[in-house]
């Protein structure tokens, strides 16, 4: 038996490893909470720190990606102005061709007197009158074959009638030279004419286009390519058109220090062609902000005509797709954090596999945004150049050469409805055409929309008579369709030109010609019909 000293021992001793254990679970909890804590800080300080990282990567790709579609969507707007220029120069010299040799038909059937041979001339020419836009547009010089000059309209007589004639061919675009009797008349339309009249229709057309984000399209004239003082003159500036007409300097700065103008000017210079940025007003305000311009030389005329857009606009993108980037990240981070340590390098790994997703994603979006035309749903003239060429190589590299069709339409009296009813309506009209095209073609064919009103289809396997009767079939379905625009009905009609591609086609170009070619027909013999070449 113990005694008492001895029984007390053993209690205190029962006292002591009880204190201890509880002790020791009280530091084990301790520990094991802090452990818990300090492994949880870590981790979710890993996963902060990698969710900024991916953060920061998403948007530094996003902006370079948007910066790059930005140049495509500015080059490409650029490179289409300038192909319908080319298109509407060629299209107006064919026509003053015409004017001249339908004259020149007259003249030969026609009997003059020999007394009234000029004054008759002059009057069917229309410089007889009053009319100072006709002696602008006819070159006329007349003489005899006794070196007689008769009528000189040019002043450019220098006492040698071959040589004056020489001298007065190459300003002109086309001309005939017309033989009555000891007379003869050498008559035609001036180039300087004709390339006034584009530049007036090209000013007109730019100054209507309208796009996203306030982007416009300017046009400056290079004077003189040394550059220095008065080197060009602002001919087109929505921005700033009360400044139109005013001469540039190389020597001009933006607020950064910067010379836009000389930058731009050797930039054209060297490559035809450049990406440039400077500090410019924004349109319908007077903030100046950094601007990502393209701007690309036409030789012709001696235009750099340019296009931008603000960067500030971009950089309101990159904040948006961030605000949406740092919500979901919050959202994921409570979640995370309520997870257990297993679970947490599983959701790490999930969210970078969805943010890949989304990048890549948004990258899609993007490219898809340009493919179709935001008014009409029909594809982009910048797809529809790709697939013209995609279509023009399978047609050359295969043996068996597949019929492939290519239709030009243009609505006709389309400039009528829209100066009789407003641009809504003449909107709403090209939203129907779309819709009505797709409904008669194949789901295997392709509708682009080419520019204003005119659309192109592209129809692989169609051969001549197929394409023909299919052309007959889309004017039938657009001839029943019917817009009430206040109480009033609007018919459309349209002009079909169409052609293929052929051996010795060139490029898909040529083809495209043709239909333009074949669609100016149908126009000239009053619309509503097709035309095949």
């Amino acid at each position: 038996m113990l005694d008492h000293k001895e029984k007390r021992n053993n209690i205190n001793n029962e006292k002591t490893f009880l204190q201890i254990m509880l002790a020791y679970e009280s530091l084990h909890k301790t520990v094991s909470v802090a452990l818990i804590v300090m492994l949880c800080t870590i981790i979710s300080y890993l996963y902060l720190s990698s969710t900024n990282k991916i953060g920061e990567i998403y948007q530094n790709e996003t902006k370079a990606t948007v910066v790059e579609l930005k140049k495509v969507f500015l080059k490409s707007t650029i490179d289409n102005l300038i192909q319908e220029l080319e298109e509407d120069r060629t299209i107006q010299t064919e026509h003053y061709r015409n004017v001249i040799d339908r004259r020149y038909d007259i003249f030969k059937t026609k009997s003059f007197k020999d007394d009234n041979f000029v004054s008759e001339i002059i009057t069917d020419l229309g410089l007889a009158s009053e009319n100072n836009n006709m002696s602008q547009k006819w070159t006329v010089f007349i003489w005899r074959d006794d070196n007689t000059v008769l009528y000189d309209s040019t002043n450019l007589f220098n006492k040698n009638i071959p040589s004056t004639i020489e001298n007065i061919k190459p300003l002109l675009s086309h001309y005939r030279i017309f033989h009555y009797g000891d007379k003869a008349c050498i008559f035609g339309i001036s180039k300087n004419y004709i390339d006034s009249e584009i530049k007036e229709a090209a000013a007109r057309k730019i100054k209507k286009l309208k796009f996203e984000n306030d982007s416009y399209i300017w046009v400056n004239e290079i004077l003189n390519y040394n550059g220095g003082e008065n080197y060009a003159i602002r001919r087109i500036h929505p921005n700033l058109p009360d400044t139109e007409g005013m001469y540039l300097s190389t020597d001009m700065k933006d607020i950064k220090g910067n010379f836009p103008y000389l930058i731009e000017l050797e930039g054209v210079k060297k490559d035809g062609e450049l990406f440039f940025n400077y500090y410019f007003k924004e349109l319908n305000s007077d903030n100046i902000s950094e601007k990502l311009t393209y701007a690309k030389l036409y030789d012709e005329y001696d235009w750099i005509i340019a296009m931008g857009v603000q960067n500030n606009e971009i950089d309101k993108y990159i904040a948006k797709t961030n605000e949406e980037f740092k919500s979901i990240s919050f959202s994921n981070s409570l979640k995370f954090l309520s997870l257990l340590l297993a679970m947490v390098l599983l959701f790490i790994m999930i969210i970078l596999l969805i943010e890949q997703w989304r990048l890549k994603h948004s990258k899609k979006l993007l490219v898809t945004e340009l493919q179709f035309d935001a008014l009409t749903n029909a594809k982009s003239r910048r797809f529809g150049n790709e697939y013209l060429e995609k279509m023009f190589n399978e047609f050359q590299s295969n043996t068996l050469k597949p019929d492939i069709a290519i239709m030009l339409f243009d609505i006709d009296n389309f400039k009528s409805i829209n100066d009789c009813y407003g641009h809504c309506v003449g909107d709403l009209v090209l939203k129907e055409f779309v819709p009505a095209v797709y409904k008669t073609i194949r789901n295997s064919d392709e509708l682009f929309r080419w520019g204003g009103d005119e659309f192109i289809g592209v129809f692989y396997g169609t051969n001549k008579e197929n394409a023909f009767t299919l052309a007959e079939k889309i004017l039938e379905t657009l001839s029943s369709l019917k817009l009430e625009i206040d109480s009033e009905l609007i018919r459309l009609s349209i002009s079909i030109g169409v052609s293929h591609f052929q051996d010795d086609d060139q490029s898909f170009t040529d083809a495209l010609k043709r239909a333009d070619k074949a669609m100016y027909m149908s126009k000239a013999e009053g619309g509503n019909t097709v035309k095949q070449l």
